[in-house]
């Protein structure tokens, strides 16, 4: 009842800011008249829809979608301010903000995907590049060896050096085996040109990072976690893995240990998590080599992760930090 109550007030919220904003008709109009006279008879108009919700509380911004009348595979997407009559691009960091600019930014999009699939394509099974959100998915036929990393990073810094403008951080290069959901390594490739010296914290070039999910590996893995350390009242889960960066069966896992609350919220049995776990394993056999528990009551959990992090011997470790 509760949030039927606040869904209704929210609701009713939202469309009373709503009625503050420009109108529809009044909205596109003005933004047919600035594309007319900046960009005249250069775009098509494929969606302009008002963009106006909860998170954002601003009824005056629309989503709109533009496809290149020249070359109708670019298509680019920005939101509009029909009251200020800016544009905002979620997820351009390029300081030039423009139509133009995206523009540019998009035929390059297309050039560095096409080039990346004609330099990979006669080496895995199949690939996806992701030039907005850095990452590149390469499937093998089987698992990758430190040879395949360095020779993968190798080409795909030769060819990203080209893009500066493009490709701006470092690309997070998932692999994974034909079948899997996910892949178990990932690599984090940095080409000359990424410069993150003011981070906080940044990877390593070539640092191998792990998934703890969607693949046969990781299954194993939590399967053991669940087999080892989880009890009826107090089940164990997964929570990390790190790989020594040059010895690949080796790895330190973490899995955080949780109780039963006493007050249940109906037929839900709900935990809470008590302590954090941090064995080191070898890879295939999974027998313990070391072992240590940090009880939230002594080593609080907040913080927990980096804490795990400095206890990593320095062969495990894929970031910098500044200290």
């Amino acid at each position: 009842m509760f949030k039927f109550i606040f869904y209704f007030v929210l609701i009713i919220i939202l469309l009373f800011v709503a009625g503050f904003g420009f109108s529809n008709l009044k909205a596109k109009r003005d933004f047919v008249a600035h594309l007319n006279k900046y960009h005249h008879n250069k775009y098509d108009i494929l969606t302009f829809k008002r963009n106006f919700n909860a998170a954002n509380m601003n009824p005056n911004l629309y989503r709109v979608e533009l496809a290149l009348k020249e070359n109708r595979d670019i298509i680019i997407n920005f939101e509009w301010n029909a009251k200020s009559k800016d544009l905002h691009f979620s997820f351009h960091s390029s300081r030039d903000r423009g139509i133009e600019a995206l523009t540019r930014y998009e035929e390059q999009v297309i050039v560095l995907r096409k080039e990346m699939h004609e330099l990979l394509r006669a080496d895995l099974y199949n690939l996806d590049v992701n030039v907005y959100s850095h990452t590149i998915d390469i499937s093998l036929k089987a698992e990758p060896t430190l040879q395949d990393f360095q020779f993968f990073s190798d080409k795909i810094c030769s060819l990203l050096v080209d893009y500066p403008d493009t490709w701006m951080q470092e690309a997070h290069v998932s692999f994974k085996i034909i079948e899997e959901t996910k892949g178990f390594y990932e690599l984090i490739v940095k080409p000359s040109t990424i410069d993150d010296s003011n981070d906080s914290f940044r990877y390593r070039h070539n640092a191998i990072v792990t998934n703890n999910y969607g693949s046969e590996k990781a299954e194993r893995i939590g399967a053991i976690v669940q087999k080892e350390f989880s009890k009826t009242d107090s089940p164990a889960y997964l929570n990390n893995i790190w790989v020594h960066q040059s010895q690949l069966d080796s790895l330190y896992i973490a899995f955080e240990k949780h109780e039963y609350l006493k007050e249940s919220e109906g037929n839900v049995n709900l935990t809470k998590g008590v302590g954090m776990g941090f064995v080191k394993m070898n890879y295939p056999k999974l027998e313990k080599e070391t072992y240590t528990y940090y009880d939230y009551k002594t080593t609080p959990s907040d913080g927990i992760y980096m804490y795990l992090i400095s206890q990593l011997p320095e062969d495990y470790q894929y970031l910098i930090a500044d200290s």
